[in-house]
């Protein structure tokens, strides 16, 4: 019984102490850190498929894809913060693993614009900042591989023509051989019918 009290007085004196949520500056520092909390939205452009997956299941229609100058990712998504209801769909059918490519990431507490109007509000979207650098180093690697495609499939045609080639030629033996038995035979068939007579 007495320990319980005990107990219940340390508590309420480390209450006392400790800084109220109120207090705090929310701004600058979040009244919670949930693991789960769901703010503004990360785009990773470097680990996007570009496979539309987000765009498809967005209930609001808030995600929208845009076209990149290379083939993979073809598009990178962009979201309206002002049409999204950041319920996480988006980031739960993302395909990409381990990490997504696009996360509520919990970062910024703080969205709320001054004297809001239809003029700001669709103004207010996040894109992933995509460096020239890394377009054009997509670039070469796509004409790399497209050339190493085009190499194997030059190699791979004259290996069947080869093949073509050896095969006709071994048709051509074959019935040039062919006649020269024929006349073989008849010339033992002819040798042991005269035998015979």
């Amino acid at each position: 019984m007495i320990f319980e009290i005990g107990e219940k007085i340390i508590r309420v004196m480390k209450a006392f102490k400790e800084p109220r949520i109120a207090i705090k500056d929310v701004v600058k520092e979040p009244a919670h850190k949930s693991p789960i909390f769901r703010g503004k939205h990360k785009i990773r452009y470097d680990i996007c498929t570009g496979c539309e997956a987000c765009a498809k299941i967005c209930p609001v229609d808030a995600i929208v894809m845009e076209p990149l100058p290379i083939k993979r990712p073809k598009a990178l998504p962009e979201v309206n913060l002002a049409i999204c209801i950041f319920c996480g769909l988006c980031e739960d059918v993302c395909p990409t693993k381990p990490e997504k490519a696009i996360k509520l990431s919990g970062g910024d507490i703080e969205m709320i614009v001054d004297n809001p109007s239809h003029e700001s509000l669709s103004d207010w979207w996040v894109r992933a900042e995509v460096p020239e650098e890394w377009i054009e180093q997509k670039k070469r690697e796509e004409e790399e591989k497209a050339r190493k495609k085009r190499e194997m499939m030059a190699k791979k045609k004259a290996e069947a023509e080869a093949k073509k080639k050896a095969e006709e030629a071994a048709k051509a033996k074959e019935s040039e051989a062919k006649p020269e038995a024929d006349a073989a035979e008849s010339e033992s068939q002819a040798a042991s019918e005269e035998k015979g007579e």
